[in-house]
């Protein structure tokens, strides 16, 4: 938007006055004296001209932009306190099933700990979606293991991960609070050397594809579709998600440790390990959006394993609030087409006991078609 300037038109008159010579009359007949000649007025003063309007308040979205491009920037250069500076003074950062931070010291600090193990790590966001006063990103980060970390020493070896990540912003284009979901235990299993550890994620160089909210009724309703598979897998019923996929749609765990499961025959068959795992799991949603025609979820389960998952033995235990954002994306006829799906496996082997004290790290879980319409990890 442009700013309009009115200039003033500064008036101008000019009035000129002439007078000739007289001859003398031939008769002295008196003459009534001249009405007096009117002069012409003053010009009136140029009007002022009129104060520059302030400029408009920014968009909150323009200042959610702002401070992304802010971050970013910080991010490359590794400096954990500007990162912080774009978080408000009591903003809460937490890494589920690793860390948490409250206020901008102790988020510098977190962020200084992962500079000093990883002093080439860089960064590139692969995804982005925005709505509101929130930001959803999928991130991958890339470094060399210099220093002790998570408990470990430097291996000098590469590291790097896939994450998702929600940032929520106050209205002046401040992070209040920021929730992260990444793969710890697949992390670990690189810092340790482990033969099995998933691969370090080739960064991209083109720009991320960045999806902004139409604001739509539509996509309204396709938050409550990304919410659906949570109300059926509560109720045990599994087969209720199966019918909602599509017969070629697939599905990506970001701690399973190998692609997308492809085909509704074969996420049929994870469904019902699922189940079988956690008979009595529970969901909890803590936001959901549709935004330019995607299903994005933020929720948690609660359950009881009681079955073998992957490859970790049944424990008999709870778990409570395993924390999930599942991203999907339906087909035209409102069939589940991909899903991509974040979690930390560490969050729920720390409940069960199957985390290795002396490894820090147990065996692989797979886990079925994620929470809300199923699918895969294309691009990842």
């Amino acid at each position: 938007m442009s700013d309009t300037r009115w200039a003033a038109l500064l008036p101008m008159a000019a009035v000129a006055l002439s007078c000739g010579g007289q001859a003398t009359p031939a008769a002295q007949t008196p003459v009534a004296p001249a009405e007096p000649v009117a002069t012409a007025a003053a010009p009136a003063p140029a009007p002022e001209p009129d104060a520059e309007a302030p400029p408009p308040k920014p968009t909150l979205q323009s200042l959610m932009q702002v401070t992304m491009k802010g971050m970013a920037d910080a991010l490359a250069a590794r400096d954990a306190q500007k990162v912080a500076d774009f978080f408000v003074d009591d903003a809460s950062a937490v890494a589920y099933g690793g860390w948490e931070a409250h206020g901008r010291p102790q988020i510098a600090q977190k962020l200084q700990d992962f500079f000093a193990a990883f002093p080439d790590a860089k960064f590139a966001v692969l995804r982005a979606w925005t709505k509101g006063n929130a930001v959803i990103e999928e991130l991958a980060w890339a470094g060399t293991m210099s220093g002790a970390f998570m408990g470990h020493p430097p291996s000098r070896g590469p590291a790097g991960q896939l994450r998702a990540e929600v940032f929520l912003f106050d209205a002046d284009g401040r992070v209040k609070e920021m929730h992260e979901y990444a793969d710890d235990a697949g992390l670990v299993a690189q810092l340790s050397g482990k033969k099995d550890a998933p691969a370090v994620p080739l960064l991209p160089t083109n720009e991320a594809v960045v999806h902004t909210s139409s604001q739509s009724p539509d996509e309204d309703k396709l938050a409550g579709w990304g919410q659906a598979t949570d109300d059926a897998l509560a109720k045990g019923d599994a087969n209720a998600v199966v019918v909602g996929l599509a017969d070629d749609a697939d599905a990506w765990v970001s701690f399973a440790g190998k692609p997308a499961t492809r085909g509704r025959k074969a996420l049929a068959k994870e469904l019902a390990g699922w189940e079988k795992a956690f008979p009595d799991q529970k969901w909890t949603t803590t936001a959901a959006w549709g935004i330019d025609g995607f299903a994005i979820v933020e929720h948690a389960m609660t359950g009881t394993q009681k079955a073998v998952l992957g490859t970790l033995k049944a424990s008999n235990k709870p778990v409570t609030d395993w924390h999930w954002l599942t991203v999907a994306q339906p087909n035209a006829d409102a069939e589940a087409h991909h899903v991509w799906a974040y979690a930390n496996l560490n969050e729920l082997i720390r409940q069960t006991g199957a985390l290795d004290a002396s490894s820090r790290r147990a065996p692989r879980a797979t886990r079925p078609a994620p929470k809300v319409p199923p699918a895969p990890a294309t691009g990842h």
